[in-house]
């Protein structure tokens, strides 16, 4: 199995895709698959909708790779079809609804997955606040906190990514985490958030 793809070397698995490489493709998936999921967590919280989205995004990639004229770092265009494929799928789900929809917790990996029964049930209950609360943040904020702390990219990164400055970033942290704090704390207090 080829390593992983990563920005660096980009170019290089994108001629070999465009020859029709099947490493190539393998590659570019283990080195983004995981990027792209979580930033489609931001938009959408139904498991299969999920799935579906990160490989329709894989899929248009694949299909057409010269489209990737370098403009941008490759995650941030690969990370803006995801958008696009996030909004169309919001916007035909809107038109009809999902029967059954399952959920997954986006947050699953930031609590303890071992911890006692009783336990459990309450960080259960926390991260399905913490999820809706993120939820109510706007898309500029939610992809702030992305860069910054799934990502881990600096202020001046993240701003690059976003297309904003670097004040921008540090702004809409701060609203972010203000308003995921209260957002959380009137929920915890049995409030409506």
């Amino acid at each position: 199995m080829p390593l992983p793809a990563s920005d660096k070397d980009i170019d290089q698995w994108l001629v070999r895709l465009c020859e029709g490489d099947e490493q190539a493709v393998i590659a570019i998936y283990h080195g983004y698959m995981r990027s792209v999921t979580a930033f489609v967590r931001l938009y959408v919280d139904d498991v299969v909708a999920i799935e579906e989205i990160v490989d329709d995004t894989f899929l248009a990639i694949f299909s057409k790779p010269d489209q990737f004229e370098g403009r941008s770092s490759f995650k941030t265009w690969l990370l803006g079809i995801a958008r696009n494929q996030c909004h169309n799928w919001l916007r035909k789900a809107r038109k009809e609804p999902a029967i059954n929809a399952r959920t997954d917790d986006a947050f699953g990996t930031l609590v303890d997955p071992t911890p006692p029964i009783l336990d459990h049930l309450e960080q259960q209950q926390v991260r399905q606040i913490v999820r809706l609360c993120l939820m109510r943040l706007p898309e500029a904020q939610r992809q702030v906190l992305y860069w910054v702390f799934y990502e881990e990219l600096s202020v001046n990164e993240t701003a690059e990514q976003v297309g904003c400055a670097p004040g921008t970033v540090k702004s809409r942290m701060f609203h972010a985490k203000s308003r995921m704090a209260d957002c959380v704390r009137r929920r915890l207090d049995g409030g409506i958030a």
